[in-house]
């Protein structure tokens, strides 16, 4: 009785075991899929990304046909022939660009009429369906499956993934990338784990439409279809006259949805099976499985124990040891190889982000070449067979081809052509890297400094010269160091390469400047005489715009054109000029931002000038603005001085002390000054002024009946003797016989 009762005690927990086991089993089976599943389709993302946001995808979905953009059809076509072939998961992928109606596969370049009636025709859709919903259409990384036929008319099943282009922009859709993912490869990966239990797995896409299912399914997925939602779950239902029991789990990473359909009476099977066995075998296991388990757990498992604990210890985050160890093991090392390969894939996109870095710090001097290995040089792929280098330094004055708006979009399209015309020519004896907006330098690593390098290095200048002039309309100037040994003269030739290219200020653009022949010229001073500077600040302070042209110009022709002035000593030349302006408009007090082309800092009209002689008309215009400036102050300031010598004498004319000296004090102003300026305003002198207004009001005070005396007293005068004799020498007659005449006039 006891026994039976334990067995029946016995069967109810492994029948609720079982089927808590069948559940869990099916659970980590879809866990497993959708893990597996996950780590392909992430290649799919991956490789999206990279088409997605490469720069040449972008720029031809930007642009119409050119003869341009073709060579940048081919270019991208290479790219996706190099993704293609990193990627066994995917069966074929193409690019479909809106603006030019071109597919781009990494075989081929045709349209989308040609592509959907002769490459891949797919059976559930026609051609205007194919290009309004499929190529035009609004995806994120949508998954559906479907039926193509290739060109050899051959039909496969295929999942096909979708994104629209440009990423990101939901108002604008300009392509699409299609990705075709051969549907035995997914299936592959369904039967690995569809073969551990005899139940049905199907594979859902984030629309919970059918990716994947068994072949010759006893349940049809319409059946249970309505049962699913998102997330992770189990349930058991009927569907027809059988109990089925169903797990479902829904990936983060791609929205798919994981389903496990397989019926009760497997799993109530595999209880009475136990059943049947536990009770011949209860006795057996009690007696023989204690020291097998013994046995066999020293002999065979505790190696893997301990495998397990290393690998626990060396996780970085915690996780729950699972029942499995040797999937634990086999998950870790997975992961490694996959780290390592994701860190190798990072490292080789960011490789020229990287090398141009190092390069950067190495002409500047910033890297401790003592401490650079072999290792380094093999991580950032660099190699300088040579002991011997050479820089030259490429300056990009202008382009008329390339440069309308002066964008950040133009400035890389050109010097992306400079690099790679620079490392075509180039090959393998150096690098190439950029440095600044308009500037890309080479490294020469050449044996030891040889006419045959020297050769190669002129050639290569010429060649890139020439190139970029004839079919690019491309403006550039190249300064080039001498040859040095040893990683660490990179700074040197850096620096005499610079120095070599400052030249370009003196000799103009589309130069090849070498250091050689700037270091063998003679330091030359310029030459300002201190009389001509006088000559300069006096033309300048009286607003004489001819004379200080003409006087700069003299200058000018005696500094750069009589004797050839190093870049140094110009910058030092124009700065004495801009000096000279400086203290004139401080001690005139002329406000700066009257001047439209005055720079608080000196040194920007030489670094914005590409010449010496654009440089030279900037002063020489500001030179201009600045007299124009003093001779319209000086007008309006003269006018109201005449004004008020004018008011002054009106209103002092009865003072016997008003005179030239007077008003001179009273202005603050020299009285030569004021002597001369008055003449020249009015055309008399300040006293015949003076005179002629006191003879005025003397008039009207004799017809008032005054005295002579009391008028002279009145218009400044000290008796009327002095009055007499002024205003006899300027009416003719004397003030008494004035008088008379009133009178007489005013009788008749």
């Amino acid at each position: 009785m006891v026994p039976v009762m334990i067995g029946s005690f016995v069967y109810i927990k492994i029948e609720d075991m079982m089927v808590r086991n069948a559940y869990g089993s099916n659970s980590v089976l879809l866990e497993q899929l959708k893990y597996v599943v996950n780590s392909r389709t992430q290649e799919v993302d991956f490789l999206m990304r990279q088409i997605a946001f490469h720069p040449k995808q972008q720029l031809l979905m930007q642009q119409g046909k050119s003869v341009t953009d073709e060579y940048a059809f081919i270019e991208f076509m290479k790219e996706l022939t190099r993704y293609k072939a990193y990627n066994t998961f995917i069966e074929d992928m193409y690019v479909y660009f809106g603006n030019t109606d071109t597919i781009l596969t990494p075989t081929m370049k045709t349209d989308a009429h040609m592509f959907f009636h002769h490459i891949y025709k797919y059976h559930d859709m026609s051609f205007e369906d194919y290009r309004t919903n499929m190529l035009l259409g609004n995806h994120n990384k949508m998954y559906m499956h479907t039926v193509v036929s290739t060109s050899n008319q051959k039909a496969e099943n295929m999942i096909v993934f979708m994104q629209s282009l440009p990423f990101g922009e939901l108002n604008r859709r300009a392509g699409s990338l299609v990705i075709h993912i051969n549907e035995e490869e997914i299936r592959n990966l369904v039967k690995e784990v569809e073969g551990l239990h005899q139940g049905s797995i199907y594979v859902l896409n984030k629309d919970k439409e059918l990716l994947i299912g068994p072949e010759n399914s006893p349940t049809p997925y319409n059946q249970i279809k309505g049962m699913i939602s998102s997330g992770q779950g189990e349930l058991l239902t009927t569907v027809g006259q059988e109990e089925l029991y169903i797990s479902y789990t829904t990936s983060q990473e791609n929205g798919w949805t994981y389903l496990s359909v397989f019926p009760k009476s497997i799993v109530l099977k595999q209880v009475h099976q136990v059943k049947a066995w536990s009770l011949v075998a209860v006795t057996i296991c009690m007696l023989l499985g204690i020291f097998l388990c013994v046995y066999l757990t020293r002999r065979h498992y505790s190696p893997i124990r301990e495998l397990v604990a290393i690998i626990a210890q060396g996780r970085t985050k915690h996780t729950v040891k699972p029942d499995n160890e040797l999937k634990l093991i086999q998950e870790t090392m997975r992961s490694l190889f996959g780290k390592e390969h994701e860190l190798e894939n990072k490292l080789a996109h960011q490789l020229p982000m990287i090398r141009s870095h190092f390069f950067s710090r190495l002409i500047r001097g910033q890297v401790d070449t003592s401490t650079i290995s072999e290792q380094d040089m093999e991580v950032m792929k660099l190699r300088f067979p040579h002991d011997w280098f050479t820089t030259m330094i490429i300056e990009i004055d202008e382009s008329t081809r390339f440069m309308k708006a002066d964008s950040e979009r133009e400035w890389l399209l050109l010097r992306f052509i400079v690099m790679n015309l620079s490392n075509e020519l180039l090959g393998s004896n150096g690098y190439v890297f950029e440095e600044e907006k308009n500037r890309i330098v080479v490294l020469f690593n050449l044996g030891r400094e040889t006419a045959e390098g020297r050769l190669l290095i002129e050639t290569f200048g010429a060649s890139l010269l020439e190139i970029m002039k004839e079919r690019f309309k491309t403006a550039l100037s190249m300064g080039i160091s001498s040859a040095y040994e040893g990683v660490g003269s990179v700074t040197k030739c850096y620096d005499e390469a610079m120095l070599a290219l400052s030249y370009k200020i003196v000799r103009g653009s589309e130069e090849i400047l070498y250091f050689e022949e700037v270091r063998t010229k003679e330091p030359v001073f310029y030459r300002f005489p201190k009389d001509l500077e006088i000559q300069l600040t006096n033309y300048t302070k009286h607003g004489d715009d001819q004379n200080a042209m003409r006087l700069l110009n003299s200058l000018y022709e005696l500094n750069f054109s009589q004797n050839q002035l190093s870049p140094v000593m110009g910058k030092w030349f124009f700065l004495d000029l801009q000096s000279i302006l400086l203290k004139l408009m401080e001690a005139l007090r002329i406000d700066y931002s009257q001047i439209s082309n005055w720079h608080m800092d000196p040194n920007q009209v030489w670094t914005e000038s590409g010449t010496t002689e654009q440089a030279f008309e900037r002063i020489k215009a500001t030179y201009v603005e600045v007299c124009g400036l003093i001779k319209e102050d000086k007008t309006d300031h003269g006018e109201l001085l005449y004004r008020k010598i004018n008011g002054l004498i009106e209103k002092d004319y009865g003072d016997n002390n008003l005179g030239l000296a007077m008003i001179a004090e009273q202005l603050d102003l020299n009285p030569i000054y004021i002597s001369s300026f008055y003449k020249k305003h009015s055309g008399e002198n300040i006293t015949d002024t003076i005179t002629r207004i006191r003879m005025t009001h003397a008039k009207r005070l004799l017809a008032e009946g005054l005295t002579v005396q009391e008028v002279a007293l009145r218009v400044g005068y000290a008796s009327n003797i002095v009055l007499t004799k002024v205003f006899k020498k300027c009416e003719g007659i004397t003030p008494g016989k004035y008088r008379e005449q009133l009178g007489n006039m005013k009788e008749s």
